[in-house]
């Protein structure tokens, strides 16, 4: 059975990645996918349901801390309980890299499992502001990479690609660099590594990065909560909400009835995505971030909601 790592920052287009794999793969393999998201309620799941798919969810935690052991029990169940040819790990925006790779590198785990080349998504035009907001733990997504996927890159100029494509570079020079957009490439690459340097680097990332030691995971001081959104809502009120929402505001992300039809709304670096959805999960929102007014940012999605403003 062969594993596929996925990190990246919240918005960056993990979750667009796997469903590409998905639909793209499922017809002729047999996947897995585990979902890990750092608030109480799982999203990206529900997106990826339906799609004769298994589907594990770990939400409230990062399998790198607080669900620590529970990645390596999930494919240990996988293995027991499916036959499965493919595992997609998709893990929560906020993961800290090194004890996961530390668990995917030991003996006992590669006995039954191979690697695929690790992967990191990143949105390439925000990537320095990103990571200028964010610090090590961000930068720590990019040195564990085999592939980096610079994506977005649609949303950019040429300055800011380029900039973003150079510190990578700097960071983690033996990385296969990416350009995407909408995180479509050949998926080989992910599944196979072909033309790419192997995931055989993971025990030189052991020692070189100290996998595995003590350390402070950043995202402790994060914040997540979670916002009922069952009241309809057009969508020009959804747009004027979003585009005043603090810069420490990271990610929000959920289903809401916009207009009479439900909708997937995706929010990220000040970038709103709205699309129609199939979920028939609640209608709810999902914020992550960093000193938020809860109670400002609750109150004003409430008024966004009431009758008075939909259309």
């Amino acid at each position: 059975m062969r594993a596929s790592l996925i990190f990246g920052f919240l918005g960056s287009g993990k979750t667009t990645l796997v469903r590409r794999i998905l639909e793209q793969r499922a017809a002729d393999h047999s996947l897995a996918v585990i979902v890990n998201e750092f608030g109480e309620v799982g999203i990206d799941g529900e997106i990826l349901e339906g799609r004769d798919v298994n589907v594990v969810q770990f939400n409230s935690g990062c399998l790198c801390c607080t669900l620590k052991g529970s990645l390596l029990s999930a494919i240990e169940e996988i293995q027991n309980t499916s036959n499965v040819d493919e595992i997609i790990v998709e893990t929560t925006g906020l993961a800290d890299p090194d004890d996961l790779i530390a668990d995917l590198s030991s003996p006992e785990f590669q006995q039954s499992v191979s690697l695929n080349p690790i992967i990191t998504v990143v949105n390439a035009p925000k990537f320095l502001k990103i990571r200028e907001m964010l610090g090590p733990f961000y930068t720590d997504q990019v040195k564990c990479a085999d592939i980096v996927l610079l994506n977005k890159t649609d949303l950019g100029t040429v300055a800011s690609l380029e900039n973003a494509r150079h510190e990578i570079a700097r960071i983690n020079p033996l990385a296969s660099l990416i350009l995407t957009e909408q995180s479509e490439f050949d998926l080989d690459l992910i599944l196979y590594g072909l033309g790419i340097k192997s995931s055989a680097q993971l025990h030189k990332k052991v020692n070189a990065h100290g996998y595995g030691h003590e350390h402070v995971h950043e995202h402790v001081h994060f914040q997540s909560f979670v916002l009922d959104a069952a009241a309809e809502v057009d969508r020009v009120t959804v747009e004027a909400f979003f585009g005043k929402l603090p810069e420490t505001l990271f990610r929000a992300k959920g289903f809401m009835n916009i207009g009479p039809l439900r909708h997937l709304v995706q929010f990220s670096s000040g970038e709103l995505n709205i699309s129609p959805a199939e979920a028939e999960g609640p209608l709810q929102m999902v914020f992550i971030g960093k000193e938020l007014d809860q109670d400002d940012i609750q109150v004003r999605f409430a008024f966004a909601g009431t009758p008075a403003n939909t259309a």
